[in-house]
C-alpha cells in the first residue's frame, strides 16, 4: 500500500511540476536531487541549479466531422474504401462499329468491389441502373454518335463511394435512308 502512495505522490509532483520551476541540487552524499521548490542555501555545497524543461510532446487528432445526412445525388467527399476506379474500355474517343448498337464497357476497380457493393453505369453524364457483371458493363440499342461512359461504385443505400472520369467513344450504325427521289424539271 505505502509503494502505491509513493507512486501517486511521485506523479503528482510530476504534473505539477509541468509548469513550475525545477531545480538541480546535489546532496552532501553526492546523490543528484530534482525538486520544484526552491532550496535553501547550504554551505560547502554547490549552489542549485535551474532547470529548463522542454514542454512536452502532445497530439490533438482532428475533429471528425461527418455529414449527418447521407447524400446520393454526387460522388462523396469522404473518404473511400476504393483508391481507383477507371474506364479500361472503350478507350478514349475509340470509334465502335455495330449495327445493333450493341456495347460493352469495361472498367477496373481496386481494391477489388465488394460483395455488398455495386457497379452502376453512368451514360452521356446520366446515372443508370445497369449493373456490371464482372466489371463490364452490356449495353445494346445505343443511338448512332458520341458518347460518354462512366462507372460509380454505390453501397447499399446508393451512396457514391467512387465515381471514375468518363470516357468518351464513337458508335457507328449503318444508316439505311432511301436514295433521294430526283425533282422533275418542268419542259420548256
Amino acid at each position: 500500500m505505502n509503494t502505491r502512495f509513493a507512486v501517486v505522490v511521485a506523479l503528482s509532483l510530476v504534473a505539477s511540476s509541468a509548469s513550475a520551476q525545477i531545480y538541480k541540487t546535489v546532496d552532501a552524499n553526492g546523490n543528484v536531487v530534482y525538486t520544484d521548490i526552491a532550496p535553501i542555501e547550504r554551505s560547502g555545497q554547490p549552489p542549485p541549479q535551474e532547470v529548463n524543461v522542454q514542454p512536452i510532446n502532445s497530439y490533438e487528432p482532428p475533429s471528425n466531422q461527418q455529414s449527418s445526412t447521407p447524400s446520393n445525388s454526387g460522388p462523396s467527399t469522404t473518404p473511400s474504401y476504393y483508391a481507383q476506379l477507371d474506364v479500361v474500355s472503350p478507350t478514349e474517343d475509340e470509334t465502335i462499329r455495330d449495327n445493333a448498337g450493341n456495347v460493352q464497357i469495361e472498367v477496373a476497380i481496386s481494391p477489388p468491389l465488394r460483395s455488398d457493393h455495386r457497379l452502376l453505369l453512368v451514360l452521356d453524364g446520366n446515372p443508370t441502373d445497369v449493373e456490371a457483371v464482372n466489371g463490364v458493363f452490356e449495353i445494346s440499342n445505343v443511338d448512332r454518335g458520341t458518347h460518354t461512359a462512366g462507372a460509380r461504385a454505390v453501397d447499399r443505400l446508393g451512396n457514391v463511394l467512387i465515381e471514375s472520369a468518363p470516357t468518351t467513344f464513337n458508335l457507328m450504325r449503318v444508316s439505311i435512308d432511301s436514295a433521294p427521289t430526283p425533282t422533275p424539271h418542268a419542259s420548256p
